[in-house]
């Protein structure tokens, strides 16, 4: 291969340069969990990365941003939207992804940088917003689907029905400090839907 080629290859997607910013963003996450917000510094996360720090500081001019898209790189990955056929099903299927994720080691460490440092961290609070935004948009379409195959009335606010079967999960992780079960999940769950008027999904057409 000749060096044109080379120099191809590394603007490609998935070439060196997107494998530098995977190993990177990893080596974020990791750090976030290990040793917290306060304690990451542009030298352990190279030297986890396994890449210089002044590829860091072209990259990005400061650990929030680094820190920033770390996390927005992260949305989505952890939490499938499932699509089971029913309501009540695909509800439980998300409820069971949140509370296997906020009860992993990397979800928890995720969600006490968000908590603890996006009131006074600028670029994580954007980071912060963007990144449930983003988990909140793909989630509220298993309520629409609901709504389609007639499992829930119309006029349900699909974003805070989502927060009336999560907020329970948060508050136990990082408040009373109860267990996080997909026990706890269905027992919400099983509260939730008489409320808001859900009944069983009608014959497809």
């Amino acid at each position: 291969m000749g060096a044109q080629d080379e120099a191809a290859g590394a603007r490609r997607p998935g070439g060196r340069s997107a494998r530098v910013r995977q190993a990177v963003l990893t080596a974020v996450l990791d750090e976030l969990v290990e040793s917290g917000y306060g304690a990451l510094t542009f030298d352990r996360v190279a030297a986890r990365a396994g890449v210089h720090r002044a590829t860091l500081y072209r990259r990005w001019p400061g650990r929030e941003q680094l820190v920033a898209e770390a996390l927005l790189a992260q949305a989505g990955r952890d939490i499938p939207l499932p699509d089971t056929g029913t309501l009540r099903g695909d509800l439980r299927a998300l409820a069971h992804a949140v509370v296997t994720n906020i009860t992993s080691p990397l979800g928890e460490g995720l969600l006490r940088t968000l908590v603890s440092e996006a009131v006074r961290v600028p670029d994580i609070s954007v980071a912060g917003r963007a990144f449930w935004e983003q988990r909140f948009t793909l989630a509220t379409e298993i309520i629409r689907r609901g709504i389609r195959r007639g499992e829930v009335p119309s006029d349900v606010d699909p974003q805070l029905m989502l927060e009336l079967l999560i907020a329970p999960l948060f508050l136990r992780l990082l408040v009373t400090a109860e267990p996080v079960t997909t026990a706890h999940a269905d027992e919400v769950l099983d509260l939730l839907l008489p409320l808001i008027g859900s009944t069983p999904a009608g014959p497809q057409l």
